[in-house]
This record gives structure tokens, sequence and C-alpha cells, in this order.
């Protein structure tokens, strides 16, 4: 039992004692004990109101001064308060801190209540939006119309993120992050990308603009060696030497068409033309043109129904088929068989280019379709690999939204597959 209790209950029992023997010598014990334990009872409520009064004063200053039990209940929430005050104040510094933190950040940071109402936003967000205090309760599709964010922003799940020209100024290009938290809350992450924009805008031109400018030169210089080939009594020797210089600006052509091309799929940001296009007539000529570039060399066969179509844009389905079907042929040795089949699914369409040729190592099929990376540079540089042919294959193929997946294990071949949506009315 708690001291406190111990207490009263001494307290009671020594009143009972001291009334009902001063009552004995008066002649009234009952009395008496009935006078004593109602002045205790009053003495009580005194105390509880007291108590009552501090609690309802929000226990500030110091509890009322009192013993038992009721002295025990003021001490133990005057330790509750304390350590209450204690937690709110370690509340209040972590809250200064995080709000310092988001401050501090360059990216916006927006909260939106479940309903899209703007809850909360630091600093950068209201400089990036142009937010005031008014704005506060205000939906966020009141102050951002477009109907890409709208879209965005009222989708179940969020998926990458979006930009958008700055509603304040239209040369700022802003991104736009969003994600789920708490109570189907969200947080919006705002990001100012115009200066990585620009730059990679200024990368394509520069790109573009080059490989265009190079085209001049490197024709001038084909004439010229293939006047100089053809000069009667040229020793093996230079005959050797303009055959690789030849070579050489073959290449160099053949990349700065490569640059030319994905410099346009990258910079056109309309969305390209699908049409319903048979796969079977297109694969039927990039086949023919791959037994031209293998001399018999590659056994090369075609599986495909003649009515077979696919919705896709013609020039980005040729690329695609055509430089996985070249590359098969370019990068395989002699004798290798190389199968082109078309599988038809309900919803889509495979194209599989399976070869028995050397194949490829595992660890580099991640970075197959990135810019100018060569799994194999001895075997590139024999056959005049530009390194950009998986990388249009692959923008190719994101504008007709089709994938690429790619199996393949060194000395056992390799596989690309091509999944494209089916054809309308297909």
């Amino acid at each position: 039992m708690r001291p406190g209790m111990n207490t009263e209950i001494w307290r009671v029992v020594l009143i009972s004692l001291f009334c009902v023997l001063f009552g004995l010598s008066l002649g009234a014990p009952f009395e008496l004990m009935l006078f004593g334990l109602v002045a205790y009872m009053l003495w009580t409520f005194r105390v509880i109101s007291l108590l009552f009064s501090w609690i309802d004063k929000g226990m500030r200053g110091i509890p009322p001064d009192t013993d038992g039990v009721w002295g025990e209940i003021s001490d133990t929430l005057n330790r509750q308060r304390r350590r209450h005050r204690r937690t709110q104040e370690r509340m209040r510094r972590t809250i200064k801190r995080v709000t310092r933190l988001t401050e501090a950040l360059e990216e916006g940071i927006l909260v939106l209540r479940s309903d899209l109402t703007i809850d909360w936003w630091n600093s950068s967000a209201a400089d990036l939006l142009g937010l005031r205090s008014s704005d506060r309760g205000t939906a966020i599709i009141n102050l951002i119309r477009g109907p890409v964010f709208v879209s965005y922003i009222t989708q179940k799940q969020f998926d990458g993120s979006i930009k958008l020209s700055s509603i304040n100024n239209a040369e700022r290009i802003l991104q736009f992050s969003a994600s789920y938290f708490g109570e189907d809350e969200i947080v919006l992450v705002i990001t100012d990308v115009t200066r990585i924009n620009n730059l990679e805008q200024l990368r394509k031109e520069f790109v573009g603009n080059v490989s265009h400018e190079l085209r001049t030169p490197l024709t001038v210089m084909r004439g010229y060696i293939e006047t100089l080939q053809s000069v009667p009594g040229n020793s093996a020797v230079f005959d050797k030497a303009f055959t690789q210089m030849s070579s050489q600006v073959s290449r160099m052509e053949a990349l700065a068409n490569d640059l030319i091309l994905i410099s346009r799929l990258e910079s056109d940001n309309q969305a390209p033309v699908l049409e319903n296009v048979n796969l079977h007539e297109v694969l039927h000529a990039i086949v023919a043109e791959a037994e031209l570039l293998s001399d018999g060399k590659h056994s090369i066969s075609l599986d495909c129904e003649e009515d077979c179509q696919v919705k896709a844009d013609a020039n980005d389905l040729r690329s695609v088929l055509g430089n996985i079907v070249f590359n098969a042929v370019r990068h395989n040795p002699d004798g290798t068989d190389i199968r082109v089949k078309v599988t038809r699914y309900t919803s889509f369409i495979n194209v599989s280019v399976k070869d028995s040729g050397i194949g490829i190592d595992a660890a580099e099929i991640p970075r197959l379709t990135e810019r100018f990376y060569r799994g194999d540079s001895s075997r590139n540089s024999d056959t005049g690999g530009t390194g950009l042919g998986l990388a249009i294959v692959k923008h190719a193929l994101s504008r007709c939204g089709g994938q690429l997946t790619i199996n393949s294990r060194l000395g056992q071949g390799a596989e690309f597959v091509c999944r494209f949506p089916i054809a309308l009315g297909d």
C-alpha cells in the first residue's frame, strides 16, 4: 500500500479514536465521532477543491501544500507536468530543427491534405509557386490548373515525376514529384530544373549541329579518297592506306548519322504518329538486307505471319529491328544461326532476334543501351560499331510504348526481345 494511503488511514483511525474517547467523557461518543468524520470530510473537500483549482489553471506554479493521499496525487501530477513540459520542449526543438532543415533546402516542399488542399510549405515552395499565407487551405489544382499536373496529382499511385513551366515564369522549368504519407496526405517535392533542362537542350543541339556539320567534310574526304584510289599505278602501300582511310570515313559517316538520329529522337517532344504497320513486310526487307550484309556467312531465318501488324511509327520500327538484326550479323562469327521470330499475344507482340553466337557477359547487359558503351571493344572496332545502335533502339521503342529485353550468356548466344502494342483492330 502506498505511503499516502497509509497516512490517510491512520488519520481517520486517530480522529475516530480521539472522538470516541473524548465522547465517552462527555457521554456522547457516537455523536462526537460523527462530528469528527464530518469535519474530516469537509477538510478533504477543501483539499480536493484546491487540487482541482490548480489543475484547472494548467498545473502552473506550486501545487497545494498538503499531505496524505491527496498530497501524493498532487506530487504525481506535478512530476507528470514536468515530464510533459520536457517532452514538449524536445518536440519544439525537433520541430524547429526540421523547419530549419526544410528552409535550407533548395527544393520546394508542399504538404497536401487528403482532399488536395495545401496544409504547409517551405520558403522554397513559396518562391517557386508564388504562394501566400492566404493560400493555406486552397486546393492545389486551383493554383496549378494544367491538365498534366491535375492528372498526375489525382492518381492513386504516383509513378515518376513530371516537368512543367512555372506559373510565374514561363522560362522556368519545374519538376514535380509526389508521394503519399500519413493518412492519405501527400508530400510534393518541387525542383527547379531550368539549368539542367537548358544544358540538356544545349547538348542535344550541339550533338545535332556537329553531326550535320561533319557530313560535308566527310563527303569531301570520301570523294577525294575514291578519286585517288582510281588513279592508275598506285602502289600496294597507297592502296592499303586509301582502303583504311575509306573504312574510317565510313565509320565517321555512320557515327554522324546515328548521332543525328538519336538527337532527333530525343528532341522530338511530339508524340509519334502510331499506325498499323505490317510487321512481316518490314522484317522481310530487313532480313534481305542482313543477308546481303552477311554475304552468306550466317544462317538467317524469319518466322512471322504475313498478316501480322503492330501499332508503331514505321520509321522507328524499322530503326529498332534493323539495328538489332544487323548487330547480330556484325558481332557474331561466320556460321552463326540467327532466328527472327514473331509471337502474338493478347495485347502485345514479341519480336525475338536470337543467335547462337559468342553471347554477352550478363554483367554488361544493363549497360548495353547506354550511349557509346561497347561490351567488347575489340569486336566493335573490327565491325565499325558506333556504340549508339541500342541507345537508338531504346529511344525508338519507348516512343511507341514498347520494351526491350536482353537475355544472354557468354558462349551461349544472345536473344533480343522487342515487345510492341498489338495493332488497332488486330
